[in-house]
């Protein structure tokens, strides 16, 4: 019998083969992709393309084989598959390039085609990457870092792929690439470049991928893909994605996870659909009507705020299209609740419904059963959410004095929905007042719900903040929520995240106004605060801000996104437990 280690040798060298293949894929794929090639460089790439399928199979085939955790009929049975896989990829070209020739032309289509067939290459590789990394070096890196530091490869991988030649029409310079992508994976939506006429086509899908991305979280995506792959998730994995998708029972993270994505295509491909047959008659820019569609669905329920017309849908035509702003609207309440939230909604509602009906039919006993138990999460993210929704469009008639009018009551009401972090736009924001500046900035500080595409500081954050303060004025020992009391460490958690978002934007503005002291202060303090809340709203100033300005909305958008609390948990370093403790003393406040 052969040793283990002569068994896993052949194993270790087939990765690194599968690894070199992968890499290789996605040199040609970004080549193909980003550089004009002429009609020869494109037969190469093609063929190359081809080589590297056969590689791939090799490689997949041999570590099928040689896996030293399989069983002889494990083996076998992988092989099978893997073989069915290769003729199926090797006879693919021809068909996908009859589907994707029916919607993009010739040449667009073989890209397509290529980059398909590249990516089935690609996955395989960054699979085993994963298997091989559990229990070392991702295992030892603590949550909080590993989930800022998925975001900042993103958004450096978007940088580069937007200084692709064919990325844009003229060119990118490398402080306003940065900035586009740091948009995208924040999912923001400030834009110092012109979406629909400085990107191009390939442009602008790297742009949808990269609000993808971002909206559903780089580490989301990776373990998703590895659960489809049945390469599992391991306890730990559970405890990380349980603390990032605001998911108590670990035993439910995997199905959790799979909701997740399939909730965001169904509210992406219905919201894409609603959009096709409202603009049907009358597109907006005559043509790509489909790719209008899916971009501003997916644009709006991952809470970016990116559009693909110039004016956004301030744009004449699309101002006074109540129809599409509906369906925007609920894409954007949709993204911005959280995924908890949506995945615990039909119980929320038929509890409900259940109470409703027993009070008006009494004699129905069987409507008087225990309810089914509906987190606190859900219910404080929902009142919340509506307490804001409503306030929020009163205050636009206090602080600008509107009549009451049904296109005034229109406005109010889009105006506070895209307030909360969604950044698209139907009317001026220069032109409010200061006092609604003020109003504004408070429900982009506030965002949306943890768990979800929005960014803030939260609403669950925001209500802990209240009950405390309330719980403070009456002299209780507890934080009490509708039925449940909050541990310290949460409250404490909450009023940190408060204390660090002030301080955070404070010093944000200061140096954006020393960098531009020519412009308006109250439209850099709205700036600033709109980069934090993941908003994408403006007030005109973006494209004027100086380098240095960008910087910092560039920096405000990262530690908007992945949070204040986790970026300064991951800057601080491991923490040190103190063993001792000091005598208290008594300071005075007033």
């Amino acid at each position: 019998m052969k040793s283990a280690s002569a068994q896993t040798l052949p194993w270790k060298w087939l990765v690194v083969l599968q690894g070199l293949t992968a890499a290789v894929a996605v040199a040609v794929l970004v080549a193909e992709i980003g550089w004009p090639l002429d009609d020869a460089q494109a037969a190469t790439m093609e063929f190359t393309t081809w080589v590297l399928v056969g590689l791939s199979i090799v490689a997949e085939v041999g570590v099928a084989i040689f896996t030293p955790q399989k069983r002889s009929w494990q083996r076998y049975a992988v092989v099978g598959a893997l073989l069915v896989l290769a003729v199926a990829r090797l006879g693919l070209g021809d068909h996908l390039r009859h589907w994707f020739g029916l919607v993009f032309e010739a040449r667009t289509a073989v890209l397509a085609t290529l980059a398909v067939i590249q990516l089935s290459i690609v996955i395989p590789a960054v699979l085993h990457l994963m298997q091989l990394a559990q229990g070392r070096l991702l295992q030892k890196t603590r949550p909080g870092l590993l989930f800022a530091g998925s975001f900042l490869f993103a958004m450096v991988a978007g940088l580069l792929l937007l200084k692709m030649p064919n990325a844009s029409r003229h060119g990118l310079t490398w402080l306003d690439a940065a900035f586009t992508s740091t948009s995208a994976v924040c999912v923001t939506g400030l834009a110092v470049v012109d979406t629909e006429h400085d990107l191009t086509f390939t442009g602008q899908a790297i742009l949808l991928g990269l609000i993808q991305l971002g909206g559903l979280g780089v580490m989301t995506l990776t373990y998703f893909i590895a659960l489809v792959a049945g390469q599992g998730v391991s306890m730990r994995d559970h405890a990380r994605l349980g603390d990032l998708l605001s998911e108590e029972n670990l035993s439910h993270v995997a199905k959790f996870l799979r909701s997740i994505v399939l909730l965001t295509l169904a509210f992406e491909i219905l919201g894409a659909v609603g959009l096709h047959q409202v603009w049907r008659d009358h597109p907006p820019r005559g043509t790509h009507l489909w790719w209008d569609a899916s971009f501003h669905a997916v644009s709006a329920f991952c809470n970016a705020g990116f559009s693909t017309f110039s004016a956004g849908l301030g744009d004449a035509s699309l101002s006074q299209d109540r129809s599409a702003q509906v369906i925007l609207m609920i894409l954007i309440v949709a993204g911005g609740l959280g995924f908890a939230v949506l995945a615990d909604l039909p119980t929320y509602g038929w509890r409900l419904l259940s109470r409703t009906l027993g009070v008006l039919f009494p004699r129905w006993q069987w409507l008087r059963r225990p309810a089914v138990r509906v987190r606190l999460h859900t219910r404080l993210a929902l009142r919340v959410t509506t307490i804001l929704l409503i306030s929020g469009a009163l205050l636009f008639f206090v602080t600008e004095r509107w009549s009451l009018t049904p296109e005034h009551c229109w406005e109010a009401l889009f105006n506070t929905v895209t307030l909360r972090t969604a950044g698209f736009n139907i009317s001026d924001f220069g032109a409010y007042g200061f006092a609604t500046v003020v109003v504004c900035c408070f429900l982009m500080f506030i965002g949306g719900s943890p768990g979800g595409t929005a960014g803030g500081v939260k609403t669950t954050t925001l209500a802990i903040a209240v009950a405390e303060l309330g719980r403070i004025l009456r002299g209780h020992h507890e934080v009490h929520l509708i039925d449940r009391s909050v541990s310290r460490a949460v409250v404490e958690r909450s009023l940190v995240t408060l204390f660090l978002s002030m301080l955070w934007l404070t010093v944000s503005a200061v140096l954006v106004s020393m960098a531009n002291p020519d412009l308006d202060p109250e439209n850099i303090l709205f700036e600033c605060v709109s980069a934090f809340g993941t908003v994408g709203l403006s007030r005109g100033i973006t494209t004027e801000l100086a380098p240095w300005s960008k910087v910092v909305i560039i920096l405000n958008m990262f530690v908007g996104r992945i949070g204040i609390l986790t970026f300064a948990l991951a800057v601080a370093g491991t923490p040190v437990p103190r063993r001792y403790s000091l005598p208290e003393a008594g300071l005075p406040l007033n």
